[in-house]
């Protein structure tokens, strides 16, 4: 029999909705067992045949379906938490205690948890692919070396809907003939697995990580930061509209925070015909600096390990010829960061124009008088990207800004938000092109206010 689930449990950083918490605890399970009898993975040749028996009543008793294996594909929206889910599933495989694995109190647990387990490597792509030689010369040697400390080996790769082609059919091999002890997981921001790479995923055990619950973001920015008040998680949880990274960039950056409401006020700049075009100009000029003030503390600290790694600042003999010789080094991760940077800026304009639609949403929502009760008050709380209950009243994402949305829904008829939201939606979508941010910004303005018959009344 395994132990029940505690607060401290790596389970609790998954969702229970769509049963991903359910269906990964059973092949951990799974694992555990093979790791305690000698046994290799699920994938490497090795059947089960569980039979009799709840689901999770013990390790005997693990459905097929739960069945361990050696590669997963996590897929899900964007800040769905598949990166959470992934490491939480990466600790609960390298726990030390096979009587209760994922216990997020052993080292193994813990080490994992911050990424500096021995055995785990995460992939992060800098760039906007992750290339053949990434694969073939740091993934694939990596994957093929028996573990250190654990019992398995486990790879992360986020983004990796950006393996090119090259890259894909190099981990293919991998997948296709398996390490004996190695688990690979990619993580893929879609809602739909065909966009990911079909041979891939024929090999691989999908998981769909949904949107998760305004309360389950809740409780992980609780589990995470116990000094959180129920008011400051809840809020955090609510207005990212259910996106994890965004929430816990809430509560510990007021930096993010002050972002976010920049990006509101420009929705109310619309019906301001003498500030709405330099507010655009303003958010759109400011994204560089903003991306910039977020990922400073990280450019430094690589390039004072690189430094430090190529010996720079040393003494002595030879000290000067490895110095020149470590320039294009440097150089080579500068324009990494560059690359890096640019994605960043995209990024965060994406987020700035779904806070943009999810105003207008909230303003449709007043429109339609559908608005829950309660508000963002403790307690019982849906998802908040898709917080419709059994009336068809939903909470609002925005309850801090309900006087923006107020105003929206006596302003505007249903068909002009319906219209605003729309604009939003095509802009977002011309952020791949080359079209320059301050084009797209003043481009977003005029369709929103051509919706909103500014100036015409």
């Amino acid at each position: 029999m395994t132990e029940p689930m505690t607060e401290r449990s790596v389970f609790s950083r998954m969702p229970e909705t769509g049963g991903v918490r359910q269906r990964l605890q059973a092949a951990v399970r799974a694992a555990h067992y093979r790791f305690a009898n000698g046994q290799p993975l699920a994938g490497d040749g090795a059947e089960v045949s569980p039979e009799g028996g709840d689901a999770g009543s013990s390790l005997s008793d693990v459905p097929r379906d739960s069945d361990m294996t050696h590669a997963w594909l996590f897929t899900g929206p964007a800040g769905s938490g598949r990166s959470v889910t992934a490491t939480a599933f990466a600790a609960a495989l390298l726990c030390t205690r096979h009587d209760n694995p994922g216990c997020g109190e052993c080292e193994g647990c813990r080490t994992a948890l911050a990424g500096t387990h021995g055995d785990i490597k995460i992939v992060r792509p800098e760039g906007t692919i992750i290339s053949v030689a990434t694969v073939r010369d740091e993934l694939r040697p990596w994957a093929y070396k028996m573990p250190t400390t654990a019992d398995c080996r486990v790879l992360i790769i986020e983004d990796a809907d950006r393996l090119n082609e090259s890259a894909s059919n190099a981990l293919l091999k991998v997948v296709e003939e398996p390490p004996l002890r190695t688990v690979i997981i990619m993580c893929a921001p879609t809602t739909n697995a065909e966009d990911f790479s079909v041979t891939l995923r024929s090999r691989c055990r999908h998981v769909y990580v949904p949107t998760p619950h305004i309360d389950d973001v809740t409780n992980l920015l609780r589990a995470e930061r116990p000094e959180l008040t129920d008011e400051q998680a809840v809020w955090a949880a609510t207005v990212s509209n259910g996106h994890i990274g965004r929430a816990r960039g809430f509560v510990s950056d007021e930096g993010s925070r002050a972002w976010r409401g920049k990006a509101l006020d420009f929705v109310e700049a619309v019906f301001d015909p003498a500030k709405s075009y330099l507010a655009a100009r303003e958010l759109a000029n400011e994204v560089a600096g903003e991306v910039k003030r977020r990922m400073e503390p990280l450019e430094a600290e690589e390039l004072e390990n690189l430094e430090r790694s190529l010996g720079v600042g040393a003494s002595g003999k030879g000290a000067q010829a490895a110095l020149r010789g470590s320039k294009g080094v440097i150089k080579d991760l500068e324009d990494n960061q560059k690359r890096r940077r640019r994605r960043a800026e995209s990024d965060l304009i994406d987020l700035s124009l779904t806070d943009i639609m999810g105003l207008y949403r909230d303003a449709l929502v007043l429109a339609f008088g559908a608005e829950r009760a309660g508000g963002t008050a403790s307690g019982d709380l849906s998802s908040a990207a898709d917080s419709e209950f059994g009336d068809g009243s939903v909470y609002l994402i925005n309850p801090d800004r309900r006087r923006t949305a107020t105003e929206l829904a006596r302003r505007l008829p249903p068909e002009a938000i319906l219209a605003s939201i729309d604009a939003v939606t095509e802009v977002r979508g011309m952020l791949v092109t080359a079209v320059k941010l301050a084009v797209l910004m003043d481009e977003l303005m005029a369709k929103l206010q051509i919706a909103g018959q500014v100036g015409r009344r």
